[in-house]
Parts: C-alpha cells; sequence; structure tokens
C-alpha cells in the first residue's frame, strides 16, 4: 500500500471509528508487519498459549521494545498508557494480546493478533474485555 493510499484509509477510519481512531505514526509498520503474517503458525520457540510471544517478536521485528513475556497480562504494563482504543495501540486482555486495527462491523473492536484460532488472524472484541490500552514504544 503506498503512503497516499495508506493517509487515505487512515482519514477514514479517522471518521467512522467511534473510539479515538488517532494512528501513531510509529504504530503503522508494526500493523503492516503482523498483516503480512497473517495465516502463519505458531512461530519457533513460542509455548501453546502463543498470542504474547508472537506480540513480543513481532514487536522487536518492527524496532520497538519488547516485553520479554509469555503472559498475555503482562503487557498491562508494557509501553505508554493509553485511555482510548486506537488503531496502532496494544489491546490487552487477560489471556489474549493484540494490536487494534479499527471497528468491527458489530461495533467490537478489530485486532490483529497471535494464536486467533491457531493463526495469527483479525478478530473482533468487546472493549470492555480490555483490562489496558498501551502504545508501544521505540527500542532504545
Amino acid at each position: 500500500m503506498n503512503k497516499m493510499t495508506l493517509r487515505a484509509v487512515i482519514a477514514v477510519l479517522a471518521l467512522v471509528l467511534p473510539f479515538s481512531a488517532v494512528v501513531p505514526a510509529q504504530a503503522t509498520p508494526l500493523v503492516r508487519l503482523m498483516e503480512k503474517d497473517l495465516g502463519q503458525r505458531r512461530p519457533g520457540g513460542c509455548p501453546s498459549k502463543w498470542c504474547a510471544c508472537y506480540m513480543d517478536q513481532i514487536l522487536k521485528r518492527a524496532g520497538f521494545q519488547s516485553r520479554g513475556s509469555n503472559r498475555a497480562r503482562d503487557f498491562a504494563s508494557y509501553g505508554k498508557t493509553t485511555k482510548t482504543a486506537k488503531v496502532g495501540s496494544i489491546m490487552v486482555m487477560r489471556n489474549h494480546v493484540g494490536v487494534v486495527m479499527g471497528k468491527c462491523d458489530n461495533g467490537q473492536v478489530k485486532i490483529i493478533s497471535g494464536n486467533y484460532s491457531k493463526k495469527v488472524a483479525v478478530g473482533c472484541y468487546p472493549a470492555s474485555k480490555a483490562i489496558a490500552w498501551r502504545d508501544p514504544i521505540k527500542a532504545r
């Protein structure tokens, strides 16, 4: 996707999302990398519950600081706090973690994550499931 198209998509999302659609500039490469992984199975070195392990690996690949944990809820203290769901932010749930891509047709939060139906995939979750919303931070 070229920069013009990406900007147009972001502008449209800003108009239709009920939550903050501000896209942190640093989050764009993270979402793009994850989209390239769609359909991939569990990465090597990850346990059977691998969403957090994948998140850690993808953060590192995108040039962000990794969390160093295989537990989804540990991401609740990662990065910078953000009070709302926004494209590019990390949605942390008790037993799952992923990156916000937008809004699903049913109004739920659309995230891309590892170990959704045993692969990297897009899913919809109620915002009420979130225990934290976090923004990724650049590696030092």
